[in-house]
């Protein structure tokens, strides 16, 4: 590995911290467009919420968002990250997010030199 390459590879889990963040920004706000900028077009969010599966369309999810508006008093940090090339895993631990504990799996992919959010499963916890 070329000195370059170690430089590179770096800085990816702070470049993978950035997309994670631009995405906890857009909850806290309830700015769909800025959530929506973390996310691949394709993206699908899944997951369990209140014990009954779930499956949305980005646009659905950004909507729902949109409509909670501000999630004030969120807590979000970041578990972990993991990639390998172009490709990652993350995960994020969300203290209420409108009353409710959330945690976060993402699967990531670097397109264009940027880093996107392809996938969120997430499972909510009790409400607070």
């Amino acid at each position: 590995m070329t000195e370059q390459d170690e430089i590179a590879s770096f800085a990816v889990p702070q470049a993978i911290a950035e997309t994670l963040q631009r995405y906890l920004d857009g909850l806290r706000t309830g700015q769909a467009d800025m959530l929506r900028s973390a996310f691949t077009e394709g993206a699908r969010v899944s997951g369990s919420y209140d014990g009954r599966p779930v499956s949305w369309s980005l646009t659905e999810f950004c909507e729902l968002v949109a409509k909670g508006g501000p999630a004030r008093g969120l807590e979000g940090r970041i578990v972990s990250i993991d990639h390998a090339g172009n490709a990652a895993s993350a995960r994020l631990e969300l203290l209420n997010l409108r009353g409710t504990r959330y945690t976060d799996f993402f699967v990531l992919v670097q397109h264009d030199g940027a880093w996107r959010l392809d996938s969120k499963t997430f499972f909510a916890h009790r409400r607070a």
